[in-house]
């Protein structure tokens, strides 16, 4: 309902610049859409991290605890709903094709302060390093200056994150949201920060996840005729 109203409202927002001429013939016309949060929360105060399921293989850092402290440093920055300070639970151990079901009782056993105002985001983290390495037509200049193509070997490593985002409510552990997000990137060079490509990555996914719980503002471009 929520998508055929945004979609609705991008459609007249267009008709009016293509009434009012405020394009013209052959230009394009910036669009700012707002729209309201993904998830109802009228009765909901409180966010909690309970933890993630980390699919990840041969980094030397915590991806878990990294993407807990970063969405709540962007949660609080933003001032989108308060954060309990919780520690989080050990999920480590759980089969997310089973754990995450439609009613999860494990989310009902949390009795601290404000427990029936609090949504839990939760979800598996898989965060994949490939080797792209091999070659690739670059450009060159002869000294005539003459330009011409040649191959040239290049070290290239791959970055995918992709977060499988679950939002319960601690009240009947109920499930009020499941949603994929992904994002990559291709870096050149031997001497990559994983950590840092990392949390670009959760930057880029960052506000998608915002987006279930604030009013955000999708920016586009339309070429009028």
């Amino acid at each position: 309902m929520i998508e055929h109203t945004n979609a609705r409202r991008l459609t007249l927002l267009l008709a009016a610049c293509l009434f009012y001429g405020c394009g013209g013939a052959g230009k394009s016309v910036r669009i700012e859409l707002p729209l309201p949060p993904k998830l109802d929360l009228t009765n909901y105060d409180y966010l909690y991290f309970p933890g993630f399921v980390a699919n990840v293989k041969g980094v030397d850092f915590d991806t878990e605890q990294t993407a807990i402290n970063f969405f709540t440093r962007e949660f609080k920055r933003n001032e989108v709903m308060d954060i309990l300070e919780e520690d989080k639970v050990d999920l480590s151990a759980k089969d997310p094709r089973e754990f995450f079901a439609r009613q999860q009782p494990f989310f009902r056993q949390f009795n601290f302060l404000h427990a029936e105002e609090t949504l839990a985001i939760t979800g598996v983290i898989s965060f994949n390093i490939l080797d792209r390495s091999g070659f690739k037509e670059v450009s060159s200049t002869d000294s005539f200056g003459r330009r011409y193509n040649r191959s040239q070997f290049v070290e290239v490593t791959g970055f995918n994150l992709e977060l499988h985002v679950y939002v319960y409510e601690l009240n009947e552990g109920k499930l009020l949201y499941r949603g994929v997000m992904r994002d990559s990137t291709d870096l050149e060079g031997d001497n990559v920060d994983e950590q840092l490509v990392y949390n670009e990555l959760l930057q880029r996914v960052s506000d998608r996840v915002m987006g279930l719980f604030t009013n955000t503002v999708v920016k586009a471009e339309r070429s009028l005729l």
